[in-house]
């Protein structure tokens, strides 16, 4: 059940990620397939933090989905944009104090793996998201960060195919961002 589960939620992320880099509409109900099955892995091995992040990419699955359609002016679809500099540093800054007391928390106070590893994907994806709903460019970047650790993660729990599917994650936000700044120069042209 465990290896399904982890197999239907790759394929879906897989497909969702690529859908993201199009800036399809559907990558969010795609998402939300892939969201469940990969709840039912991480909670079975005891990753915690990613298992509750699912929760939050659920609810930022249906507000992003939204988003996008009527997000923009006067309830229009949403443009790619780039973020305010301030934002982006107060984002940083209380996502490094974050990723630390959750990670200590889960160290602490749960039979946690990788609790503060675990933690650059809890804290980093929920920001991530938050991010992609709002359509800031900035996210890809983010979001190269978060795959290559969870890369890492997975394969020391010998979960195969998310392994695989989070290298190829990193390699479909680093053609998000590419595809993306193509459109935010046309924007910004016009």
């Amino acid at each position: 059940m465990q290896q399904t589960s982890e197999i239907i939620a790759t394929i879906a992320g897989l497909m969702g990620v690529w859908l993201t880099s199009r800036q399809h509409i559907a990558c969010w109900p795609v998402a939300l397939i892939s969201i469940v099955f990969s709840f039912v892995v991480f909670y079975s091995e005891r990753l915690y933090q990613d298992a509750i992040l699912q929760v939050f990419y659920l609810v930022m699955a249906l507000y992003g989905w939204y988003h996008w359609l009527y997000g923009g002016k006067n309830h229009s679809r949403l443009t790619v944009s780039r973020m305010e500099r301030p934002t982006l540093y107060a984002y940083w800054g209380g996502g490094g104090v974050a990723m630390l007391a959750s990670g200590y928390w889960f160290a602490q106070y749960t039979d946690a793996v990788l609790p503060y590893w675990d933690a650059i994907s809890l804290v980093g994806g929920i920001i991530g998201t938050v991010w992609m709903a709002r359509k800031w460019i900035e996210h890809w970047i983010l979001w190269v960060v978060i795959d290559v650790v969870c890369t890492g993660i997975y394969f020391s729990r010998g979960l195969y195919f998310f392994t695989f599917q989070y290298a190829v994650f990193t390699l479909l936000a680093l053609y998000g961002w590419h595809t993306w700044k193509k459109e935010l120069s046309t924007i910004t042209m016009e």
